[in-house]
């Protein structure tokens, strides 16, 4: 990634902008390949969870089925942020896409059939798990071989939009379609996400100057970048951030078929307009985020976000009314991604290009979290109801985020 800022041309030249990263062909695929295979993920979410729910009627079950696919992305993320510092970034992206789209091709026959089984989906789980741990950190990683620097913190927005937006489509229309086709052709239609994201890599193209490869093992690298993050508060304090709020923080996603079907009473569409309520707010914290990503006080805002997206989860645990779920529901989307984009942000400029894939790859690993965290609420549930158990989710996030701004200071104090 030597030389990017040169080699990208003088498009970088003019004073960037929101959406000044979209001046660049191969970003726009990339930006578009992104958004595919998002909208194919956020179809699975809601059409995975809803079928193991029907299979087994268990809170626990569908925490368990989340720590089958969290395991391997926890397991494996590292050793793939090593690989994005390796490999041909662009190849393991397209191969990852068709993959996926063969894996749940499999799963809407089964369903189709009727043979399915819950052993079946978490087989499923698991590969997919592996997939997205060398999936992820690629994705970040790409980013300022697409770019200028000037512009990462437009690319970074940009890319959390192809998240976000999908997240306002992709729900509600799974959920529309289980309740008129099926949960196997609501598969098929996922797929389709990916295999049109495999085409839109396949024709992006990367800058030839990349970052450099290490020459040690991958354990080498992986125990490097690792130090690398500690000798650095700063970067620690981020993490660390990220990590609470995805253990604790996004937990109540794993358990919102129980709040659809069980507490709120609004069956699968209710679910997933939930889901998109939660993508149409983080549209807006996106947007926030790339507007004000070059003022001050990035710190604060960072502390703040984390603060109040516990705080909104709570009001959305003890919420008995569907209209204002979806309101909370659309402010914790708003404020989660405002202060994840914050950080991540920082992070891609700060961090120095040959920690990047290592360093996004730890990034990457927080984004495995919330299938854990879902599985510990599941348990507490069991003992103190599903609404309790999400409560509790929302205060660890605020405890973590006042520890950070009692502990370091240098997280306030950036500007």
């Amino acid at each position: 990634m030597h030389g990017t800022t040169a080699a990208i041309g003088t498009a970088g030249a003019a004073a960037p902008s929101t959406f000044a990263a979209l001046r660049h062909p191969n970003y726009r695929y990339f930006w578009i390949a992104q958004g595919l295979s998002v909208m194919g993920m956020t179809m699975e979410f809601v059409a995975l969870g809803w079928l193991v729910y029907h299979l087994t009627g268990s809170a626990l079950v569908l925490g368990v089925t989340g720590l089958v696919q969290a395991f391997p992305r926890i397991a494996l993320t590292l050793i793939g942020g090593a690989a994005a510092d390796r490999i041909d970034r662009r190849k393991l992206l397209i191969g990852v896409q068709g993959v996926v789209a063969a894996m749940y091709f499999t799963l809407a026959t089964l369903v189709f059939l009727e043979v399915v089984q819950v052993w079946h989906v978490w087989v499923l789980a698991f590969v997919l798990g592996s997939l997205r741990a060398f999936d992820n950190p690629s994705r970040q990683a790409i980013i300022p071989m697409l770019v200028t620097k000037e512009e990462i913190p437009s690319a970074v927005a940009l890319g959390n939009l192809a998240w976000e937006v999908p997240r306002l489509i992709g729900p509600a229309t799974a959920g529309v379609l289980i309740s008129y086709i099926g949960l196997g052709p609501t598969f098929y239609v996922a797929s389709i996400g990916f295999i049109l994201s495999m085409f839109m890599y396949t024709v992006m193209r990367t800058q030839h100057a990349e970052a450099p490869r290490a020459n040690g093992t991958f354990l080498h690298d992986i125990g490097d970048g690792l130090n690398f993050v500690r000798r650095n508060e700063l970067f620690a304090a981020f993490m660390g951030l990220v990590f609470f709020n995805s253990i604790f923080g996004m937990s109540y996603q794993l358990l919102m078929p129980v709040f659809a079907r069980d507490i709120l009473d609004v069956g699968s569409e209710g679910f997933g307009f939930l889901q998109a309520a939660i993508g149409a707010g983080a549209i807006v914290g996106s947007l926030s985020a790339a507007k004000l990503a070059r003022s001050g006080k990035r710190g604060v805002r960072a502390l703040a976000g984390a603060a109040l997206f516990g705080l909104l989860i709570i009001g959305f645990a003890w919420s008995r009314s569907f209209p204002l779920s979806l309101v909370l529901m659309f402010a914790m989307g708003a404020t989660s991604a405002f202060y994840m984009i914050t950080i991540s942000t920082t992070l891609q400029v700060l961090v120095p290009n040959d920690y990047r894939g290592r360093v996004m790859g730890l990034w990457s690993l927080s984004f495995s979290l919330p299938p854990l965290g879902g599985t510990i609420s599941g348990l507490v549930a069991e003992y103190i109801g599903v609404p309790g158990a999400v409560c509790l989710g929302g205060v660890m996030v605020i405890a973590m985020a006042a520890v950070v701004a009692l502990l370091v200071p240098r997280v306030r104090q950036l500007d």
